[in-house]
Parts: C-alpha cells; structure tokens; sequence
C-alpha cells in the first residue's frame, strides 16, 4: 500500500476540511489489484484510518461511486466517531 498523494488525494482533502476535522488525522492508502484475469484497469482498494479512534475503512476503487463519495457519507454518518 502507498499513501494517496497530489491531486487523488484533493476529494479527500474536501471531504474532511468540509466536516471541520484535521487532514493529518487520517491516514489515506492506496493499493492495486493484483494483475490477472479479472483485475479491471483502474481498480483496487483505498483505506482510510482516522487515528484518534483507529477505525479503519476500506472502500473499492475505480467503481461508480467514487471511493470519496463514500468516505464523504461515512464522515456525515459519523461513522469514524469524530
């Protein structure tokens, strides 16, 4: 897994500076699906942690909807406890 960087990393950025939370308290990693048969160009696995709690998510990438647009629910769901 690598850390999400540039310009993957702006919705995130939106999302988490929208719901008045730190950016440094989530850790946002990216990691590619194996190469194969059934790996589709683009797709994989984002994870993102928030810290203070230590609640990890994991959303699939290169599907509709994007993995942001998730993690954006989740955070007004208040699902990583903030």
């Amino acid at each position: 897994m690598h850390l999400i960087l540039g310009s993957e990393l702006v919705p995130y950025t939106r999302c988490v500076l929208e719901a008045k939370l730190n950016v440094t308290d989530f850790e946002i990693n990216k990691e590619r699906d194996a190469p194969g048969l059934m790996q589709q160009m683009g797709t994989g696995t984002v994870t993102v942690t928030y810290k203070p709690t230590g609640i990890v998510r994991h959303y699939r990438d290169g599907v509709v909807p994007p993995p942001y647009g998730e993690f954006e629910r989740e955070l007004k769901m208040n699902i990583f406890h903030t």
